[in-house]
């Protein structure tokens, strides 16, 4: 077994190029053990398989208040919404199940402070999670999901203009969907 004394004498005389790069491989392990137990669905890994609607749709980094995520753009059209669907197979057994996911308005909107784009999360149509916003911060949210295990599930992510849809640089920052295997 190699030992943490070992390890740091052989760091000791590597750039700072490197060093960097072993601290990303560090960092990746220690997500990937915080999350051993846990089954993830990364939408914006799969948006190849999404289906969508809208204006601007990608995926791309963001930049909200200052602080930069990688994002699934969702700009809505001149009238209606916005929709990125996703086909989830859900693993039988699964427990805890929710997503998780940042909104934002990116820096650069000159969204008016009395005119919001209104997000949302559908589930097999059913409207599970919205809420509106004109701020440019980022906010984080964790939302419950309905038990869908054995099945494959239908999640969307919509954004609304609600009636104006000048400015709405709506983004979703890392969405994902996340549930326990044990």
């Amino acid at each position: 077994m190699v030992t943490i004394e070992e390890i740091t004498a052989l760091l000791t005389n590597l750039s700072t190029e490197s060093l960097d790069q072993i601290l990303a491989l560090a960092e990746s392990l220690k997500e990937k053990e915080k999350h051993a137990g846990a089954w993830v669905f990364d939408f914006l890994q799969n948006f190849r398989e999404a289906t969508y609607t809208g204006m601007e749709i990608k995926v791309a980094d963001a930049v909200c208040a200052g602080v930069t995520r990688l994002a699934l753009w969702e700009h809505p059209p001149m009238s209606g919404s916005a929709s990125v669907g996703y086909l989830v197979p859900i693993p039988s057994g699964l427990r805890q199940l929710t997503i998780k996911f940042s909104i934002g308005i990116r820096d650069g909107a000159e969204l008016p402070s009395d005119r919001f784009v209104a997000f949302r999360v559908l589930v097999n149509g059913w409207k599970l999670w919205s809420t509106v916003k004109n701020t440019r911060a980022w906010e984080t949210h964790e939302v419950k999901m309905p038990q869908l295990s054995s099945d494959v599930a239908r999640i969307e992510f919509v954004t609304d203009g609600l009636g104006d849809n000048r400015w709405n640089w709506a983004v979703w920052g890392e969405p994902r969907l996340e549930g326990d295997k044990s």
